[in-house]
């Protein structure tokens, strides 16, 4: 039976450069690890074939070394793009079926390869789905690949979720992934702006909002809290992440200190009840890239 090792067998072949750190991490964080690549392996290889393992290898190092030449320009020009370069960046990333499938490979693939986000696994994990209850409810924004949202209905047979994205080729790996993972019937993705407060639909319909390294991605990151504090039921719990001083093509936010993403949420009539916050291990230069996630309830 395949399982997630194949996918460390693969950067092995295709990636070889990549494959030593990837495997020091998963080996140190093994049961997390494999919580997360196990079932992704099973997916990846019922929906795509043995080949998908070598092009998410291929996707996750070209992944890797332009996050590496991007901080590298931060730390020379210090600050992210513009919001006014958004558009461009929604054409050339988002709607880019080019660009989207190697990097959705590697957007699900840095959690159990990178030191600085294994955490939020357990984080994810222990402190947000063992919080939910049986029957939950849960809304993903952003939800890209649909692997987060897919994980919560492998480790919970009862609740049901829905993912929106912006973005049409992440959103077809989701439904394709869905599709094998024995889940479609509780799990549905679908392309939508799932920001747009004049559309936001019921409020407080929600037990769990899932909002994963989305903020850093957004011109105004306080729409995407009001948003989240909208759709959450008034006994609900959000899981949030960003990324802090991280540069990436379509980081836009630039948030430098984790007090930041925190009073954001309380301006938006939430609180934070468990934050994690993790880095490289070493600060470089001006900037120390980081990943903050947090659990958020109504005030």
């Amino acid at each position: 039976m395949i399982d997630g090792l194949a996918f460390i067998t693969s950067l092995k072949k295709k990636a070889r450069i990549m494959a030593p750190s990837a495997k020091k991490c998963v080996e140190a964080n093994l049961e997390l690890c494999c919580w997360l690549l196990d079932p992704l392996a099973r997916w990846t290889y019922d929906a795509y074939g043995e080949k998908a393992f070598d092009d998410a290898a291929v996707g996750y190092a070209k992944y890797c070394m332009g996050v590496s030449q991007l901080q590298k320009e931060y730390e020379k020009l210090g600050r992210y793009p513009r919001p006014e370069e958004l558009p461009q960046i929604v054409s050339e990333v988002y709607e880019n079926e080019g660009y989207m499938v190697p990097y959705m490979w590697a957007a699900i693939l840095i959690y159990p390869f990178w030191p600085s986000m294994v955490e939020h696994i357990g984080f994810y994990r222990s402190r947000f789905l063992d919080a939910l209850p049986e029957d939950a409810r849960v809304l993903e924004l952003a939800s890209g690949h649909g692997v987060m949202g897919l994980l919560a209905a492998e480790y919970l047979p009862g609740i049901t979720v829905n993912g929106f994205d912006i973005s049409p080729p992440a959103v077809a790996i989701a439904k394709k992934l869905a599709m094998v993972s024995g889940h479609e019937n509780r799990v549905s993705f679908s392309v939508k702006d799932a920001l747009n407060l004049e559309a936001a639909g019921p409020k407080g319909t929600y037990h769990g909002v899932i909002a994963a390294m989305l903020a850093e991605h957004l011109e105004e990151p306080r729409r995407l809290l009001k948003i989240v504090a909208h759709h959450l039921a008034p006994d609900g719990i959000a899981f949030f992440s960003t990324a802090l001083e991280s540069a990436q093509r379509d980081h836009i936010y630039e948030f430098n200190r984790e007090s930041e993403p925190i009073l954001m949420a309380e301006e938006a009539g939430l609180r934070v009840c468990r934050l994690i916050c993790e880095g490289s291990g070493h600060k470089s230069g001006r900037f120390y890239p980081r990943a903050l996630a947090m659990i958020l309830k109504h005030q």
